[in-house]
């Protein structure tokens, strides 16, 4: 059961990353700006992000890009589950998906493997703009390799208890 939905889920997460995603991202141009910023890759998730002032400019608008790629995963992760698994009854499986939901090591994943393609300092009107970007495909991977991970750790938990409640028979047997 739990395999199936992390199957399922891994399949709805590569359709959505690879088909729907890019078509529902807007293509902004901002008078001003580089022509990259804020145009979507179609085999990336990017985020961006723009500062004002000296060359310290630069560091802050990379900085401000990190928690924005948390947020966007986030968003992704809950759209592929309203749309497919926010009616699921057997709280086992209900357990799978929060977990999924909930990445205690995304911050870790974001830091390790964005990269920042375009970065742009504008001298004259000190501004800069940064361009931040995950591959998909690293994503998906990374995703698999958690579903394996909390499969593992739901069914090694309940084994664990089923091998304490067979302990407790025991014991009341005695």
């Amino acid at each position: 059961m739990i395999e199936g939905i992390a199957l399922a889920l891994m399949k709805t997460l590569a359709t959505y990353l690879f088909k729907n995603y890019i078509l529902m991202q807007s293509q902004i141009t901002i008078e001003g700006a580089p022509k990259w910023y804020m145009q979507n890759v179609s085999n990336q998730v990017c985020v961006y992000d723009h500062q004002t002032g000296g060359m310290e400019a630069v560091d802050k608008a990379k900085a401000a890009t990190y928690p924005k790629m948390k947020k966007e995963l986030s968003n992704i992760l809950e759209a592929v589950i309203f749309d497919n698994y926010s009616d699921l009854k057997d709280p086992k499986e209900k357990k799978f998906v929060m977990m999924f939901k909930d990445d205690p090591n995304a911050q870790i994943f974001i830091r390790k493997t964005m990269s920042f393609p375009a970065i742009e300092y504008k001298k004259n009107e000190q501004i800069a703009f940064v361009k931040a970007c995950i591959q998909k495909d690293v994503i998906l991977k990374y995703q698999e390799k958690r579903t394996k991970t909390i499969k593992y750790e739901l069914t090694h938990k309940r084994a664990d208890n089923a091998f304490e409640e067979l302990e407790s028979d025991d014991m009341k047997l005695e």
